[in-house]
């Protein structure tokens, strides 16, 4: 309690200047006004794309993923890197203006969040993260900014023990209210350590002993997860685009889980992909090429 209290103290700031961001945003020039649609954001968690089967992995732990590289206006990127290794400054600067090349303050660096509610959408987030932690705070006062929410882990504290696996956050899905234009953002507790709690025990492809097992597990429970996910997604009314990240990797070979202090890359090399509907990418040529490019 004391380190959520703490963080919540640190990133006051933020919240006290929401109104001064918003003035911001609404002073903005030249923004193309957005169509209409559903987009999706989802965040995993401490997955190495080296222990994915979509990336060259030797052993099958990602068979959905696999399954669907190549297809049309589908975007599996191959050198995404993470910028830290740990969930709060990563999440800090992909879920606002604030980054590792600019010195902007947080206070006044503008949210995702904040510039969809300005273009007009409805903001859900629905989280498996705890929400008041050592850790997770700084995110939940970004988060808590959704017009919907659901955080299904209600634990508290130093733990990142969960109620649920991820494959509840699916229940929530059905019950948010979507607009015409809609941001929701899912956000995983994927293959964070101990990584044997990820996954139900009946669901192991690969053997229980061993922290590498254990961790494969967890990759393949989160592609199923992702199956599930995407596949309830594709069938809301006017769905847009599908976004996939690992907040950051983790270094499970040389068991360093992903601690900053002893970085090493496997820390950083997460995986990324993008799905656009054929409705946006006929909309949206110039995007496309620019994705194909890249």
């Amino acid at each position: 309690f004391t380190h959520a209290r703490q963080n919540i103290s640190k990133y006051d700031d933020f919240k006290n200047k929401k109104e001064q961001r918003k003035q911001l945003i609404n002073g903005l020039k030249n923004i193309k006004d957005s169509n209409d649609g559903v987009y999706v954001l989802v965040i995993g968690e401490s997955q190495n794309k080296n222990h994915m089967s979509a990336y060259g992995y030797e052993r099958k732990t990602t068979p959905w993923l696999d399954s669907v590289i190549g297809k049309e206006n589908f975007f599996l990127f191959q050198n995404a890197y993470s910028c830290h290794a740990h969930t709060v400054p990563v999440l800090t600067y992909a879920l606002t203006a604030k980054n590792q090349y600019n010195g902007l303050n947080l206070a006044e660096a503008v949210s995702l969040l904040e510039i969809a509610e300005t273009s007009g959408f409805e903001t859900v987030w629905l989280s498996n993260q705890v929400k008041y932690s050592a850790w997770d705070t700084p995110i939940t006062v970004i988060a808590t900014e959704a017009n919907q929410q659901d955080w299904i882990n209600h634990n508290v504290g130093e733990t990142t023990v969960t109620n649920y696996y991820d494959i509840k956050l699916l229940e929530p899905l059905d019950k948010i209210q979507v607009a015409s234009k809609t941001l929701i953002v899912i956000h995983l507790m994927g293959s964070h350590g101990a990584y044997e709690q990820r996954y139900p025990q009946d669901f192991s492809v690969f053997s229980n002993t061993g922290s590498v097992n254990a961790y494969d597990n967890s990759i393949a429970y989160t592609d199923k997860v992702l199956q599930l996910l995407f596949d309830k997604v594709n069938k809301i009314p006017n769905f847009k685009g599908l976004v996939y990240l690992s907040d950051h990797a983790e270094a499970v070979d040389e068991k360093l889980g992903h601690d900053a202090s002893k970085f090493t890359w496997p820390m950083a090399r997460i995986p990324l992909f993008i799905y656009l509907s054929k409705e946006y990418a006929d909309e949206n040529k110039d995007v496309i090429l620019n994705l194909q490019a890249a």
